[in-house]
C-alpha cells in the first residue's frame, strides 16, 4: 500500500467540486507550489471492511501506475474525522 504522509487536506486550497459519488467527491485544488491538482476525497466511516480494503487497493494501484496517457498519482493521506 502507498505510504501515508503528514500532508492534510487543509494544505490545499479547494477551488471547486468537479464530481461527486456515493462515498466522496473530486475536488480541483491548488497546492502550496501553485499547481492545480485533483484531490479525491473519500469518506470511509460508513464503508464496510471490504469496501475499505478495495479503496486502499485502488490507492496502491494508482501509486504504481506510470503511463503517459494516465493521470499521475501524487500522494495519499488519511485524516481522522
Amino acid at each position: 500500500m502507498a505510504a501515508l504522509c503528514a500532508i492534510k487536506i487543509r494544505d490545499y486550497e479547494i477551488l471547486k467540486v468537479i464530481g461527486e459519488g456515493s462515498f466522496g467527491k473530486a475536488l480541483l485544488v491548488r497546492n502550496g507550489s501553485g499547481e492545480k491538482l485533483v484531490l479525491k476525497e473519500i469518506k470511509m466511516q460508513k464503508m464496510t471492511p471490504k469496501e475499505k480494503r478495495e479503496t486502499k487497493r485502488e490507492v496502491d494501484l494508482l501509486a504504481r501506475l506510470k503511463h503517459p496517457y494516465i493521470v499521475s498519482y501524487v500522494e495519499s493521506f488519511e485524516e481522522k474525522g
